[in-house]
């Protein structure tokens, strides 16, 4: 791939989806390995658009807030390219090679905590991200830094003030429920996505079924039940990414601060790799599984009768 005075060699392709294929390139200017997106039949406003918000957040700096390095965007022989850092893989990719084996709680925290750190940068902003999902969360090198991450994936982002009543946004699975429902949309459409990741490293599934919109928002009942049923006094971080109402779900200081993550008030016990919670107010995590000892791969509302994948 010849541009300008920047030259890339294609060494192998790492990546493909509708939007074309991903490149891992050596760039030979710099000698760096690098991830170069390439488009292929899309439209020229489509790409546009996700080169300005990428654009948007170079002010952004990748390595505090945990976002890709977006380095260039150049054309070869009619093709689009966008040019990125070189990551290590996804957590749908660590996910599969674990046959979907949940997280401990200490491997989750700090994976949530620097999503949060990178939305708080892109509220900060004004920004959305809109597709958060496990495959839009790279790993950034896991043997060097283990569950250090980066959000990828900026095609589909927008900014809050070019939000619609109507628009659709989000895989099925991850979707808001007030974007199923045709209702106003906020950065809290994100956060939601968030508390679908965080359920997806616990449990070793996804939360809501992607086959169809009727079943998940019949399945975001039955989660509503079970939280009544199962809420303590203090509000847990998950149920707090997931509540109903966004103008009531948290946002990413206000998550930042939770207990899960400062542990100010926590104190844990291992008892045979497993770890318990031993205080009255825990996560709500920590407290379900310490009081029902339910398996781990087990979601407390998989009993709704409906595909998860």
């Amino acid at each position: 791939l010849d541009h300008n005075s920047t030259r890339y060699l294609i060494m192998d392709f790492i990546g493909e989806g509708s939007f074309g294929k991903v490149a891992k390139c050596l760039n030979l200017t710099t000698c760096n390995t690098e991830a170069v997106k390439i488009h292929k039949n899309r439209k020229e406003n489509v790409i546009q658009k996700e080169v300005e918000m990428l654009e948007a957040i170079r002010g952004l700096d990748p390595e505090k807030n945990n976002i890709v390095r977006f380095m260039e965007s150049f054309r070869v022989k009619n093709l689009s390219c966008l040019s990125f850092e070189m990551l290590d893989r996804s957590l749908s990719d660590l996910m599969s090679e674990r046959r979907l084996m949940p997280l401990s709680l200490n491997e989750i925290r700090p994976v949530i905590h620097q999503l949060l750190v990178a939305f708080d940068a892109l509220k900060d902003i004004g920004m959305l991200h809109t597709d958060l999902k496990p495959d839009n969360i790279m790993l950034v090198n896991h043997k060097d830094q283990p569950y250090k991450v980066k959000l990828i994936d900026f095609g589909l982002a927008r900014p809050v003030s070019q939000l619609k009543v109507g628009m659709t946004m989000q895989a099925r699975s991850y979707r808001a429920p007030e974007v199923m429902l045709g209702l106003p949309l906020s950065e809290a459409v994100d956060m939601w996505g968030v508390g679908c990741v965080t359920a997806f490293l616990y449990f070793g599934m996804h939360l809501f079924p992607g086959n169809c919109e009727y079943h998940c928002m019949k399945t975001m009942v039955h989660l509503r039940y079970f939280v009544k049923e199962e809420g303590s006094s203090t509000p847990g971080l998950l149920k707090s990414f997931l509540h109903l109402d966004p103008t009531k779900r948290i946002i990413p200081k206000q998550a930042l601060k939770h207990p899960f993550f400062t542990m100010t008030h926590l104190s844990f016990s291992c008892y045979d790799g497993n770890i318990e919670s031993v205080s009255d107010e825990s996560s709500d995590m920590d407290s379900y599984t310490a009081r029902h000892s339910c398996p781990r791969y087990s979601s407390p509302w998989s009993s709704s009768g409906y595909d998860a994948d």
